[in-house]
């Protein structure tokens, strides 16, 4: 636990607040000044004591308690001045022994507290519970102390062995180190004590899925839903890790078919929940994920359907249909996009798109030309300006749009590629040789760039990169031409 700034800028407006309160009593000044210090100087430490819940009562009880010293402070001072010496002396001995250890507890609880490791190593030795052994192993672990947090997690469970945070702790760490048999076993001890936590059973399924026991794996993502029938995030994640697992392992149909049936169920959960807009749009988002187009165009179709001008609703179905061929219904959706939402750079440069796909490359040109003034720094905008130009012929245009392609997007490989090969109809070669780097540079599994840079490295003479390039071209699979090795073949000596 910490101290806000905010807790520090009240706690001096209520120290001072205490002076005032001191002096409208008509306290002696210097006894204001040394219990409003003693008061700011320890209440820090009983907030880190005692946490925000428990500590305003305490707190108001404090400003009562130092109030009240002080004034019983200089009355008992006046009564002093009419003893001994020796009284006198112990008065003050123990007004300085009072405000040491005030001053000094302060520094030590203040101290301990500067972090959690500090603090939970001390309590640990002090206050030796299961709670306390958990909060020193969550402070190894945020520090990255992975086998001590998991001593610690076990002593806790040695403490309690029903203490439910340790045993998710260790879950955890081991599923951290794939340790998927560990995993297991502290997954069904959790569930032994609490059934009700889905992350659990989705951490069990995915230790199941690893190991190659799908039967296992489905039961437990079954059971996860019958459990929670109605949570439409639960059957989000279930879906997702009946993706994943199609993905590992797409020899085993279990798995497909059961996300089939996840699917089937959760559509018909959204009619029983009559979903809106955003409902229906979050369920094209899911489809599409997991390769279901057509259901996808449904439900995004749902969506619009609803809001009309739901933009991102719109862009993916209008995606889909140009994805599907269907340029008719494409253009028309993204026609309604642009007319709700005449700022979406997006739109215009997928219209753009389809119209050099069919051929119209004028009302492509004025589509990117478009997308370029909404948003300056769209690097496709610029990179399909380049490639109409170059397929024009207009070579000079394309480089300085390809230039402007690789400047606000310098991760583009093909912007590099497509630079290079008209640096090379151009005739510059060194250009086109550093394009070409630059290209494999950030894909280094672009094959026609290395079979390019093999023939530019040839006709500069530099034979040893010719041999080079054409190696790593063919280590991608390329298959040269007979005669190109033939030409190389002098120089491989």
């Amino acid at each position: 636990m910490k101290i806000s700034f905010v807790f520090l800028a009240g706690h001096c407006l209520c120290s001072i607040a205490l002076a005032m309160s001191a002096l409208l009593w008509k306290i002696n000044k210097r006894w204001v000044c040394l219990f409003a210090f003693l008061f700011f100087i320890s209440e820090p430490a009983v907030f880190l004591i005692w946490g925000p819940y428990r500590f305003f009562g305490l707190y108001a009880a404090a400003f009562l308690f130092f109030l009240l010293l002080s004034k019983g402070a200089e009355r008992f001072y006046f009564f002093l001045k009419t003893q001994e010496a020796v009284a006198q002396f112990l008065f003050w001995a123990a007004v300085v022994v009072f405000c040491c250890a005030v001053v000094l507890t302060s520094i030590f609880e203040l101290n301990l507290r500067r972090d959690a490791l500090t603090f939970w190593t001390y309590e640990s030795k002090i206050h030796p519970t299961a709670e306390v052994m958990n909060n020193l192993a969550d402070a190894y672990d945020k520090s990255k102390n992975f086998p001590l947090s998991q001593k610690y997690y076990q002593k806790a469970l040695d403490i309690d062995p029903k203490y439910i945070k340790a045993y998710v702790a260790m879950a955890r760490i081991v599923r951290q180190k794939s340790s998927w048999d560990q995993v297991i076993q502290y997954s069904q001890k959790i569930i032994t004590l609490n059934s009700q936590m889905p992350e659990v059973y989705l951490g069990l399924g995915e230790a199941y899925r690893v190991l190659g026991k799908s039967k296992e794996a489905v039961e437990t993502y079954s059971r996860l839903l019958n459990l929670f029938p109605d949570d439409e995030k639960i059957y989000v994640k279930v879906i997702e890790a009946y993706g994943r697992a199609i993905e590992d392992n797409p020899q085993d149909d279990i798995y497909k078919e059961k996300r089939e049936e996840v699917l089937a169920d959760f559509e018909q959960l959204s009619k029983r929940k009559k979903y809106n807009a955003a409902d229906y749009y979050d369920l094209g988002i899911l489809y599409e994920q997991v390769g279901g187009k057509e259901e996808a165009m449904r439900f995004y179709t749902k969506a619009v359907q609803m809001r009309p001008d739901y933009m991102q609703a719109l862009f993916n179905l209008a995606n889909l249909y140009r994805d599907a061929g269907n340029y008719k219904a494409a253009m028309e959706l993204y026609g309604r996009l642009i007319h709700f939402h005449p700022k979406y750079a997006p739109g215009y440069l997928n219209m753009g798109i389809i119209f050099n796909t069919l051929g119209d490359q004028p009302r492509a040109r004025q589509m990117y030309l478009r997308v370029i003034k909404l948003d300056p720094d769209n690097g496709d905008a610029y990179f399909n300006l380049g490639y109409l130009s170059e397929s024009q012929g207009e070579l000079s245009e394309a480089v300085n749009y390809y230039e402007k392609a690789v400047d606000v997007a310098p991760k583009n490989a093909e912007a590099y590629y497509n630079l290079g090969n008209v640096y090379a109809s151009l005739g510059q070669n060194g250009e086109a040789i550093a394009s070409y780097l630059k290209t494999v540079g950030i894909n280094p599994r672009h094959q026609d760039a290395f079979v390019n840079l093999s023939i530019l490295s040839f006709k500069s003479r530099d034979f040893k990169g010719a041999i080079h390039y054409l190696a790593d071209a063919q280590s991608l699979g390329y298959n040269p031409p007979a005669e190109y090795l033939k030409t190389l073949e002098p120089y491989r000596k």
